[in-house]
């Protein structure tokens, strides 16, 4: 039976800073032990462990044990759906990208509330009035979530409408296609 981790959850442990450079320390080093990759990333071994489980419940990174330590693999797990393009483009994107600029990516699809704005938004401009109506929510909790999918660079305003932007990020792109299923 396959695994199905909600997509905006998913986004939102790549939102995390510490998570994303982890997952591209072993992007660099497959194998790398959680030891190695907390002095890496200057954090606690206990804390680098804590983030490493977050991103492998999501199906992104596998565990391996080796010895008295464990590895992290960037290895998608199979009965996650999303995890093997997730991680294609995550691993496209940290060698491209600024950490800051995958990191808002992420967070913009990182609630269940902004993955529908983006969804009403694939079938056109809305005006904000309009959009708020569509996506069943109050203008104030609307505004606060359109701001965060413009930071991330998914919507942008013209002339009073919101609309999608063109977004060559690789996440952005990955997570645009995994709504389509």
């Amino acid at each position: 039976m396959a695994l199905t981790p909600t997509l905006w959850r998913t986004s939102r442990v790549l939102s995390g800073p510490a998570r994303l450079d982890l997952l591209r320390r072993i992007f660099d080093r497959p194998d790398a032990r959680v030891m190695d990759l907390a002095v890496a990333a200057g954090l606690s071994e206990s804390r680098a462990s804590q983030e490493l489980r977050r991103l492998q419940s999501r199906g992104l990174v596998q565990a391996v044990r080796q010895g008295p330590g464990v590895a992290y693999r960037p290895v998608p797990d199979p009965k996650v759906a999303s995890a093997k393009p997730l991680l294609a483009a995550a691993k496209a994107a940290l060698a491209q990208w600024p950490l800051e600029k995958t990191r808002l990516v992420a967070k913009a699809f990182g609630h269940e509330r902004r993955l529908n704005v983006v969804r009403i938004l694939r079938q056109g401009k809305r005006g904000f009035a309009e959009l708020a109506v569509a996506a069943g929510m109050p203008q104030m909790a609307l505004f606060r979530h359109l701001r965060v999918l413009q930071a991330g660079q998914v919507v942008r305003k013209t002339k009073g409408d919101w609309e999608l932007a063109p977004n060559a990020h690789p996440l952005a792109r990955a997570f645009g296609a995994l709504l389509d299923d």
